[in-house]
């Protein structure tokens, strides 16, 4: 259950956003949804579904590309002219920032993002997106216009009967220190940089999941 709190203008650096707050009694986090234009109603509303990254929106970490994906969603959004951004605390694919930096710790002697989470006893992804159907179900989005490079968040989406008319590729550039996270994120959890919807849809890698949801079974969302 999510309830909604308030709702405010947000001026930022890529231009005005209303910022619609709430609360998620499941899971005990507040998240937000920021607006720009009237998306009530709306169909093939651009959407970016994202989730909390501190150690790079707010210390400047460079071992990811999560503040440079959230940046460029504003960019686009305000280019549009009307799109929402669902902001969601899920910290380090939802297993938390402490352990989150534990696995780093482990990628710092050799380990990439998806194995050191499980040296650690975690699966890949832990991260539910109930919340964000909610909240688009709240402003009244009919159907989106996803930007995301990854399958299991656009088939979690799909599963929970949020309409998606088109996906669009979220690419940043690499550096010197996110290039072996970006390249796992891509062979390893089957995340897709161009524009084709079809080969993204049908992923071979999303078996990944699949082996994953066996095993523990409800510890991961089915993708069926």
């Amino acid at each position: 259950m999510i309830e909604f709190i308030s709702e405010s203008n947000l001026p930022t650096r890529w231009g005005e956003f209303r910022i619609r707050a709430y609360h998620d009694y499941e899971t005990h986090t507040d998240p937000v949804v920021m607006m720009v234009g009237d998306v009530t109603g709306g169909k093939d509303i651009l959407t970016r579904i994202h989730d909390q990254c501190l150690t790079s929106e707010v210390f400047g970490s460079l071992r990811c590309d999560c503040r440079e994906q959230l940046e460029k969603s504003m960019v686009e959004i305000q280019k549009e002219g009307r799109g929402c951004i669902i902001y969601l605390h899920q910290e380090g694919r939802g297993v938390g920032l402490a352990n989150k930096i534990a696995s780093y710790a482990l990628q710092d002697s050799g380990y990439d993002t998806v194995d050191a989470n499980r040296e650690l006893g975690f699966l890949d992804d832990y991260r539910d997106y109930s919340s964000a159907e909610k909240i688009l179900s709240d402003i009244g989005v009919k159907s989106i216009v996803l930007m995301t490079n990854n399958p299991r968040k656009f088939k979690h989406l799909r599963s929970l009967n949020v309409e998606i008319s088109k996906r669009v590729p979220l690419v940043v550039e690499k550096n010197s220190h996110n290039g072996p996270y970006l390249d796992t994120k891509q062979e390893k959890m089957g995340h897709v940089y161009g524009s084709d919807s079809d080969s993204f849809n049908d992923d071979p890698s999303l078996a990944i999941y699949r082996e994953w949801g066996e095993l523990m079974g409800e510890g991961v969302w089915e993708l069926g």
